[in-house]
């Protein structure tokens, strides 16, 4: 599930249910990157205490940091072992991480490089050539092969 739509009264409604029933069996896992199409969460809907809420509707939640395959990984097998309630894994991320102008910029929500520019410009090629590379040697740490 992304945060954004924790916004909605349908996700609400399948939590109260998951919790009520005590769906054991269920594992949901959320990107909590802290942006939505229109701007950061916080100052769309505000969100927090996410975590506590979920509780309060009987879920068990574990924190994880969602740019590390080890910790989701261990977070999914430690969610087998729980028992008569649904789980949640809030995966705190980074948007844009390792590319510069788009990191924790929620203009670039759902817009991909190459196509159009935040203000809607089309663009060459460059900014997803730039991406690319970033991605690649890690914001310049390393050596890329393509270069």
């Amino acid at each position: 599930m992304s945060d954004g739509e924790q916004d909605a009264g349908n996700t609400w409604e399948a939590v109260m249910f998951a919790g009520k029933y005590k769906l054991q069996n269920l594992t949901a896992i959320m990107d909590r990157n802290n942006i939505q199409i229109d701007g950061f969460t916080e100052d769309i809907m505000p969100l927090e205490p996410i975590k506590e809420k979920y509780e309060a509707f009987g879920w068990y939640v574990l924190e994880v940091d969602g740019h590390n395959f080890q910790a989701i990984i261990a977070a999914c097998e430690e969610a087998k072992a729980i028992f008569n309630k649904p789980v949640l894994i809030i995966a705190h991320t980074i948007p844009g991480k390792g590319v510069d102008f788009m990191e924790k910029d929620f203009r670039w929500h759902g817009i991909p490089p190459n196509i159009q520019d935040v203000k809607g410009a089309p663009v060459k090629g460059e900014q997803a050539k730039k991406a690319l590379s970033e991605l690649r040697t890690l914001g310049g740490k390393i050596r890329s092969e393509h270069e």
